[in-house]
């Protein structure tokens, strides 16, 4: 049996899930699980067995998930659906190109539900 040796990209999936009364969004209430299991079956299907696709926690940018981040190339995209699957896999993973459309910085990162909530001490969540 032929073995892959070390990946050469990694793909990691946010699949947090939070309780639907919390401020911030899961990805997985926004569809992460079928994201997952999508670009597993794609990077199988194009053959790329040096790709490793990754269940994560947490990865942050919340408000703009479903949230995915490409390593070693420090890509991160935001609000990718299942439709987005070939592009990113063929685009980027495959041929080493971003899919621009889809990235976020670091803007997205500090969106907050709690935005004009100063009031509140660092950390704690208003009730429901």
């Amino acid at each position: 049996m032929a073995r892959v040796g070390m990946p050469r990209k990694f793909v990691f999936v946010c699949l947090n899930e939070r309780p639907e009364e919390h401020p911030r969004p899961s990805c997985t209430r926004r569809g992460s699980g079928s994201l997952f299991e999508a670009l597993r079956e794609e990077t199988g299907r194009q053959g790329l067995v040096d790709i490793k696709v990754v269940a994560s926690g947490c990865l942050e940018p919340c408000m703009v998930g479903p949230s995915l981040y490409v390593a070693p190339d420090d890509i991160w995209y935001g609000g990718v659906t299942i439709q987005d699957v070939p592009q990113i896999v063929e685009q980027h993973l495959a041929n080493d190109v971003p899919v621009e459309f889809l990235r976020i910085g670091r803007e997205e990162f500090e969106l907050s539900p709690l935005a004009g909530r100063s009031d509140l001490p660092p950390g704690e969540i208003p009730p429901a």
